[in-house]
């Protein structure tokens, strides 16, 4: 049975990541870190990967339509 895995994901998707993470209110921090662990552990992990990233061209990108 597998634990870890690694994925390789850019800027602009960590920076999805790290949003999505902010948006969380406290019950559904507190549902995640029962299940999973600590949502804001989680989000400093990536935050410092963020930081030593090319953050230069995280602006909307034109040729990139949102799947929402």
């Amino acid at each position: 049975m597998m634990t870890e895995t690694q994925v390789n994901l850019n800027v602009h998707e960590i920076g999805i990541l790290l949003s999505a993470l902010q948006l969380l209110d406290l019950s559904e921090e507190k549902l995640i870190a029962r299940d999973y662990g600590s949502a804001p552990a989680l989000y400093n992990k990536l935050y410092s990967l963020y930081e030593r990233m090319d953050t230069s061209q995280t602006g909307l990108r034109n040729d990139v339509v949102p799947s929402f």
